[in-house]
């Protein structure tokens, strides 16, 4: 007799019960908690961009901090005043964050060439050069990014509906801020790219990227463009980065440059591989874990024995992050090679592939 509540339906009950407790949550997190889970989900979307480049299409690329920034600071010099020390355009905040993500997928599309033509570790090597291209730009150029000092990001307003402290919203007699606020657009764009990405990967074009990854000959065969392939993956790559920067600099309300460096590739790339190559969910699984551990270990560091402040000596918060992350790295690679997908498909309850039946082979008469 087979059980009332089978394994897809409780996989869609735990995802429903987990949006109701993220919907409601900004009313019981204080202030901290809120910007690390916006800041948590924004990750969440640029991890899946990635997962879609590297783990679906097979291209490793260190240069999605590059495309985060653009997207961070193509909104706010579309959405500041002009000023005699900063670029500004002045645009309505909304077209801004339209137009920041766009900035961010157009220096995809203009890059993608790279993408079709060059491959495995010479396009990672190339990647990581256009990274420091872009963070010597970004120091450089102070009227776009403000120097060292950095700059502050204008509040979003979307249909006459402020986003930010200006105008806070009463609900149920509660306040809300920018920070309650971010949370759910956050949430609301998270959703939204996932479930994009996962028809992408289970559509026609997903399948044929992981055809490229796996036979860029019997993909060619089969009538696959796999130049025009790779291109579309990076493009897309692109702009999942757009959305996420323009989330962290709402999160941040600051940015400076140093917080679009190889560093944060880094951490990108480590996301989506102890989160699991090539899964969707495992990449927000493994944002959500690279975003929140440095700064929970920070948070209350002064009640760990094992953790000192900054500056202190001995091992900080960051530190510890670093040996977390690299014990991590060194378990999946060696001996879990699905990372935290592995944990989360049971729980969800996602259905195994079935192979389908061998055919009945004809008998052959032996030929005496």
């Amino acid at each position: 007799m087979s059980s009332p509540v089978g394994p897809l339906s409780r996989g869609r009950i735990l995802v429903a019960s987990l949006l109701v407790v993220l919907l409601i949550a900004p009313y019981y997190l204080d202030g901290f908690w809120l910007q690390l889970g916006a800041l948590a989900m924004a990750a969440g979307v640029a991890a899946i961009g990635l997962t879609l480049l590297v783990g679906v299409a097979g291209q490793i690329s260190l240069a999605h901090a590059a495309f985060v920034g653009l997207g961070a600071y193509g909104y706010i010099v579309l959405a500041s005043e002009p000023s005699d020390l900063a670029w500004g355009l002045g645009w309505p905040p909304a077209l801004a964050a339209v137009g920041g993500i766009g900035l961010a997928a157009l220096g995809g599309l203009v890059l993608s060439p790279l993408s079709g033509r060059v491959n495995g570790l010479y396009l990672a090597v190339v990647t990581i050069g256009l990274v420091f291209i872009w963070q010597h730009v970004l120091q450089e150029v102070g009227g776009l990014s403000g120097g060292y000092v950095g700059r502050s990001v204008p509040e979003l307003e979307i249909f006459g509906i402020n986003l930010g402290d200006t105008e806070p919203w009463i609900i149920a007699q509660v306040p809300f801020g920018a920070a309650e606020k971010l949370w759910w657009m956050a949430l609301l764009v998270l959703v939204i790219a996932y479930v994009t990405a996962r028809n992408v990967v289970r559509g026609r074009p997903g399948i044929a990227l992981a055809m490229v990854k796996e036979s860029e000959i019997g993909a060619s065969a089969l009538g696959i463009d796999v130049r025009r392939g790779r291109a579309g993956a990076f493009f897309l790559a692109a702009l999942y980065a757009g959305a996420a920067g323009v989330l962290v600099a709402l999160a941040t309300q600051f940015v400076t440059p140093q917080g679009f460096g190889f560093q944060l590739s880094t951490d990108y790339l480590v996301m989506i591989i102890i989160g699991g190559l090539g899964s969707v969910r495992g990449a927000v699984a493994g944002a959500v874990f690279v975003t929140a551990l440095p700064r929970v270990l920070g948070q209350y560091a002064d009640q760990l024995p094992f953790l000192s402040a900054v500056g202190e000596g001995g091992i900080d918060a960051n530190v510890m992050s670093v040996f977390v992350y690299c014990a991590l790295l060194i378990v999946v690679i060696m001996f879990a090679r699905g990372g935290f997908d592995r944990v989360l498909g049971p729980l969800v309850g996602s259905p195994r592939p079935r192979m389908p039946a061998p055919e009945p082979q004809p008998v052959l008469a032996e030929v005496s």
